[in-house]
């Protein structure tokens, strides 16, 4: 774990890849948390993803989250591999049982052509009482984060 100050805002980087060993401690995407003024942002990257890779970081997120006392946050992901529709509709059915009712979730994905199965996990996350939209763009994502 590394701990970086840079004036006010707090740069946490976990920095843990997966390795040849399986360790509790390793896992197969990178995750940054950066507190900006008005909101959590966070960057998470990798070369797989799952339904137990995604909760897995979804849950550091939720647990971040309410280390800071955060109400909105920007999800920045970096994942190629896409879920199944099955892990996608289980993941978004979990995200408000993991602490993200009352937070403003904004999602960007920089895999465009994963915006069809976001768009339906945010759909059934929504219905479940999460708060939160998925953009194409991160000025927008940024924006809508800040327009209330």
């Amino acid at each position: 774990m590394i701990l970086i100050f840079s004036f006010d805002i707090l740069f946490f980087v976990v920095q843990n890849e997966t390795r040849g060993d399986k360790s509790s401690d390793s896992k197969p995407y990178k995750i940054t948390f950066e507190r900006r003024p008005d909101y959590l942002y966070v960057y998470v990257n990798g070369e797989h993803d799952s339904y137990e890779i995604s909760y897995q970081y979804w849950l550091e997120v939720a647990e971040h989250c309410r280390k800071i006392n955060c109400n909105k946050i920007l999800i920045e992901e970096d994942i190629a591999e896409a879920v199944s529709l099955a892990d996608m509709y289980q993941l978004a059915t979990d995200l408000p049982k993991m602490g993200f009712l009352g937070v403003r979730v904004a999602f960007y994905d920089r895999y465009a052509e994963q915006r069809d199965l976001n768009e339906f996990g945010k759909l059934v996350a929504v219905n479940r009482g999460l708060y939160g939209k998925i953009f194409n763009d991160i000025n927008e994502a940024e924006d809508w984060l800040l327009s209330d």
